[in-house]
C-alpha cells in the first residue's frame, strides 16, 4: 500500500469516528467561553466589541483554535486536561480588564483594542496548558519533572494576575512601568515606604503562604489529571493518526504559540518590565554622556 493510500485510509477511519453530535458539541464548547468574555466586557463598559477588525476577528480566530484543538484531539473543553488552564485563563480575562478600567491610573473609556493583548494571551495560555497536559500524560519516566514544568507555567501566569490585582486592591492603582521602574531601582525603599505602608506584615506573610498553598494543591491536581485519570476520560480510540492529522495538530499548536509570543510581550509584567529597563538604560546613557 502506498503512503498516500495509507494516509487516506487513516484519515477516513478517523473521520468516521467523529459524529455530528460531537462536532456540534465542540462548536458550542468553543463558543461558550467567548460569549462569557464578551458579556463580561460588555458589563465593564468596554467599547469596540462589535468591530470586526480587532474584537470579532480575534474571537473568531480564538474560537477556531478551540474548535480545531478539540476536534483534532477528541477532547472537549470539559476534559481534565483543559481544566488545568481554567484558573490562569479566567484570571487573565477577569482581573486585568477589571483593574485597567477601575484603577485611578487606568483607562477611563477602554476599548477592546486596549485589552486585546490580555484576551489573546489568556486564550494562548489555555491552549498551551492543554497541549502541555496532552504531552506529559504520555511520560513514564520523570513524571514529577513533567508536572513541575506544567506547574511553573500555571504559576507564572496566575501569579502575574494575582500580583496585579493585589497591587490595585491595596493601593488603588494598577502597576505600570513607573512602578516597575521604582521596584527595579529602589527595591528596599519600595518595600519599606510603599508596600509596608499599605499592607501589614501578617497580611503579606499570609498572602505568600496562600500562593505556596495554591502551588502545592495545583501540583497535585496536575499530577492526578495527567497520571491518575478517571477511566471515562481515557480515549477508547487506539488507531494511529496519519501524518496529515499530526500536521494539522502541529499547525494548531503553532497558532497557540504564535499568539503567546506575539501578545504576552504587550502585557504585564513583560511590557512594563521592558519599559522600565528602557528608562534605566536611558538614565545610564544620560549619566555617562559627555555633554
Amino acid at each position: 500500500m502506498t503512503f498516500w493510500a495509507q494516509e487516506k485510509e487513516k484519515l477516513t477511519l478517523w473521520w468516521s469516528e467523529v459524529s455530528t453530535k460531537e462536532i456540534g458539541a465542540y462548536f458550542l464548547y468553543a463558543l461558550l467561553p467567548l460569549l462569557l468574555v464578551f458579556g463580561y466586557y460588555q458589563a465593564l463598559g468596554i467599547t469596540g466589541l462589535f468591530a470586526w477588525y480587532r474584537c470579532l476577528r480575534s474571537m473568531f480566530e480564538c474560537g477556531l483554535l478551540l474548535f480545531l484543538t478539540q476536534l483534532m484531539t477528541h477532547k472537549s473543553l470539559f476534559h481534565p486536561f483543559w481544566r488545568i488552564g481554567y484558573i490562569p485563563f479566567f484570571s487573565w480575562v477577569l482581573i486585568f480588564p477589571y483593574v485597567i478600567t477601575h484603577a485611578r491610573n487606568g483607562i477611563a473609556n477602554a476599548t477592546f483594542n486596549d485589552l486585546s493583548p490580555y484576551f489573546l494571551t489568556a486564550m494562548a495560555i489555555e491552549l498551551l496548558l492543554f497541549f502541555i497536559m496532552n504531552v506529559i500524560c504520555r511520560v513514564y519516566v520523570g513524571k514529577k519533572l513533567a508536572t513541575l514544568i506544567c506547574l511553573c507555567t500555571v504559576c507564572f501566569f496566575s501569579f502575574n494576575a494575582f500580583i496585579f490585582y493585589t497591587h490595585y486592591a491595596f493601593m488603588g492603582i494598577m502597576m505600570t512601568a513607573r512602578e516597575m521602574f521604582f521596584v527595579l531601582t529602589n527595591t528596599s525603599l519600595w518595600m519599606k515606604d510603599i508596600v509596608l505602608t499599605h499592607i501589614s506584615w501578617p497580611i503579606l506573610i499570609l498572602w505568600h503562604i496562600s500562593l505556596i498553598g495554591f502551588a502545592v494543591l495545583y501540583a497535585k491536581w496536575i499530577y492526578r489529571s495527567a497520571y491518575e485519570l478517571d477511566a471515562k476520560w481515557v480515549p477508547k480510540r487506539r488507531n494511529s493518526y496519519s501524518v496529515i492529522h499530526r500536521l494539522l495538530q502541529f499547525l494548531v499548536f503553532f497558532g497557540c504559540v504564535w499568539l503567546l509570543i506575539r501578545w504576552a510581550s504587550e502585557c504585564f509584567p513583560l511590557h512594563d518590565y521592558e519599559a522600565a529597563k528602557a528608562y534605566i538604560k536611558y538614565i545610564e546613557m544620560i549619566r555617562n554622556s559627555t555633554l
